[in-house]
């Protein structure tokens, strides 16, 4: 199931979060994103299981 949220945070380390319509707020990581990545930008993504708690995987800048 397809995602939307917004990046909230990224950092120089190569993670970030993204908080979703719900306002959940899910961690990522910034090589998911092959364009720029900019706090404020919409971005649709999928969730998996990993063994630290949800993530966001194929996360796609929308705007």
């Amino acid at each position: 199931m397809l995602r939307k949220g917004k990046i909230t945070s990224f950092n120089e380390d190569g993670s970030g979060m993204i908080t979703d319509e719900n306002d959940q707020e899910i961690p990522f990581l910034t090589g998911e994103i092959v364009s720029k990545t900019i706090n404020g930008s919409s971005v649709s993504f999928k969730i998996e299981l990993s063994k630290g708690g949800l993530v966001a995987v194929d996360v796609e800048v929308t705007d």
